[in-house]
């Protein structure tokens, strides 16, 4: 039956730093290469930026288009003729007016799904314009953060240079007590 000795104070801090300097050499591990592939350089962030207001604001205005054409179908060419054809007599004789009337509203329910198609295109081109922007945000504040576990990583490896006969270089090392000085007045 083996006793387990307590550990000492130093001991204990010892092996705490061993663990934060192994648990900072993995988060540097994992954090560093996220926020690297998340940000980008800034002259293609704001060509990416650029080209999804362009689109964003092109779809809107095609969704405007959309609805000036559903507004004003009977002024336009070709479908102006629409109309015309349901009052012509031959044609009138081949298809009933019901049908001529469901081929002008056909044509108008098709641009109204494509002036919705259009607000969709639109509001999704903006929610990811929004996600870039947070993805950036993001990406920036994990650069930080992996900056300051590296100055912190710095700051242990210093401290173990400056102190090797102190600093065990794994957890298995034996920790040598700290030598008391004497107060013996003879010595």
């Amino acid at each position: 039956m083996s006793v387990i000795k307590p550990l000492t104070l130093q001991e204990d801090l010892i092996r705490d730093f061993q663990e934060q300097k192994h648990n900072i050499a993995e988060q540097v591990s994992l954090i560093d290469p996220m926020a690297t592939l998340l940000r980008k350089p800034a002259a293609k962030r704001l060509i990416h930026a650029g080209l999804l207001v362009v689109v964003e604001i092109f779809s809107w205005i095609l969704v405007l288009a959309t609805i000036a054409f559903i507004i004003f179908i009977d002024k336009l060419y070709p479908f102006y003729l629409i109309p015309k054809i349901s009052n012509d007599a031959q044609v009138v004789v081949k298809y009933t007016e019901q049908d001529m009337r469901m081929l002008a509203w056909a044509v108008r329910g098709i641009a109204m799904v494509l002036a919705i198609a259009f607000v969709i295109i639109a509001r999704m081109v903006a929610t990811i314009r929004k996600k870039n922007s947070v993805l950036n945000v993001a990406g920036r504040n994990m650069k930080m953060l992996a900056e300051q576990m590296l100055k912190r990583k710095a700051s242990m490896e210093m401290l173990e240079q400056r102190y090797p006969m102190e600093m065990p270089s794994d957890a298995d090392s034996i920790v040598k007590p700290i030598a008391k000085s004497h107060d013996d007045i003879l010595l």
